[in-house]
């Protein structure tokens, strides 16, 4: 047998007008084609064995490149769903690794189904060990339905001011410079700390850790998407109540601090720095008041930290999923899973088209005109806000990992689902809590 044309493929050279074997499994099994004069590049699949060890092999009767045509076999042949395990021997190979060369010796040229990166299993599977598709999938959604919750909670500013009692939650024109940075960095911490819970698990510590946190970086997040909506529907609100504003020490310019449980007969402008007589501090109200030029937007603080955080997460998943795939050399599965990962890639710009829609840059407190053109505008950025990031951001994330978990096997066992979960539920929960109080 000749050297391989190129990394990972075997070529062999089929005498004109003759049969050849195409595979030489460990079961000795033989699978005959007609191989035709005229020079021709088919790539070869197994359809009697699972995806997970099947040999891809090259065969060409006749000079220029070693590429395989567009593999049109690969839809009619058996997928392997996460959480199926195989015990084979040239399956086996991969398994414990998610780091390092395709061919693991001199002689192997067995390819896995996903790229190594993206592998997560330790070097001994068993039966039942490793989750299901529909558990993986159920666990982004479970964590998506828990951070959709604690967003309408610690997102919305004057809430949190409320239940906090005035100690956070105090407006603050400066914050929206910097607040992204805890949001970022939260969510940054939550992969880290899912990373390492991984990697110390009995079986996985020779793992890459750096991998894990990467890839995790991709999975479907609901924050961007529905902490916009929020900004967009939920508003202008006039909110007034006690800790509205926060009390501050004394000063000559400042009036005196009222006794704990009293209420002022007056009240006191910061802005303008002037008394006002005759008002009274009133109990929590919410209403719309469109006489009232300084109306909030309830949830802008925390839309524009999880936007500026989401799109930096969604940078780090693009130069993952473009470097780990781009150099896959499985062919037939890496032009399967081309469009997915394409949409992928485009997650970033997407998520920046949509500061267009959603802007990130107007403030909490902007005059907005909600007469009959105001409302169907926003109702058209609203439409356009769940095209673009709905569907980039989201939507796409989704169906990528629909049909990458289609693919590993049992090369894709990864532990502690339930800390996973609360990791990435908490973090996401404080995430935009930091963003709202500050």
């Amino acid at each position: 047998m000749p050297p391989p044309a190129a990394p990972g493929w075997l070529q062999l050279q089929p005498t004109s007008g003759t049969r050849r074997d195409l595979f030489n499994f460990p079961h000795h099994e033989r699978h005959r084609a007609q191989v035709p004069s005229p020079p021709i590049h088919i790539a070869a699949m197994d359809f009697f064995h699972p995806l997970s060890p099947r040999r891809i092999i090259i065969i060409s009767s006749g000079g220029g490149s070693s590429k395989p045509a567009p593999p049109s076999a690969f839809s009619l042949a058996p997928k392997r769903p996460a959480g199926q395990v195989d015990s084979r021997p040239q399956f086996n190979l991969y398994l414990g690794v998610n780091t390092g060369p395709y061919q693991r010796n001199s002689t192997s040229v067995i390819l896995p189904p996903i790229p190594i990166e993206w592998i997560i299993a330790p070097y001994n599977v068993t039966a039942g060990q490793c989750p299901t598709r529909a558990a993986n999938l159920g666990l982004f959604a479970i964590t998506n339905l828990i951070v959709f919750a604690l967003i309408i909670i610690l997102g919305c500013r004057p809430l949190v001011r409320f239940l906090t009692g005035g100690l956070l939650g105090q407006p603050n024109r400066w914050s929206k410079y910097w607040t992204w940075l805890f949001s970022f960095g939260l969510q940054v911490g939550s992969n880290a700390i899912v990373s390492y819970l991984i990697v110390s698990t009995p079986g996985y510590e020779h793992l890459s850790m750096l991998n894990v946190f990467a890839l995790y970086s991709s999975r479907p997040r609901i924050n961007q998407i529905w902490t916009g909506l929020l900004r967009t529907i939920i508003g202008p609100i006039r909110i007034t109540d006690k800790f509205a504003i926060k009390e501050k020490p004394i000063s000559s310019a400042e009036p005196p601090r009222r006794k704990k449980g009293s209420l002022p007969r007056r009240a006191y402008n910061w802005a303008t720095g002037n008394w006002t007589p005759g008002q009274e501090w009133s109990a929590p109200s919410y209403g719309y008041d469109w006489s009232d030029p300084s109306r909030e937007w309830i949830y802008t603080d925390s839309y524009i930290s999880t936007s500026i955080a989401e799109l930096c997460l969604q940078l780090i998943s693009a130069v993952f999923i473009g470097v780990t795939w781009s150099r896959f050399p499985n062919e037939p599965i890496r032009e399967h899973m081309e469009n997915y990962y394409n949409y992928m890639l485009a997650a970033p710009a997407m998520a920046f088209i949509g500061w267009g829609l959603v802007p990130i840059w107007r403030g909490r407190l902007r005059d907005v005109c909600r007469d009959r053109f105001g409302v169907c505008w926003e109702i058209v950025l609203v439409c356009c806000f769940l095209g673009f990031c709905g569907f980039f951001t989201y939507g796409v994330a989704w169906r990528f990992w629909a049909e990458f978990l289609l693919l590993p096997g049992s090369l894709w066992c990864p532990p502690k689902f339930v800390q996973l979960a609360a990791v990435w539920s908490s973090f996401s929960g404080m995430s935009a809590l930091f963003g709202a109080s500050m």
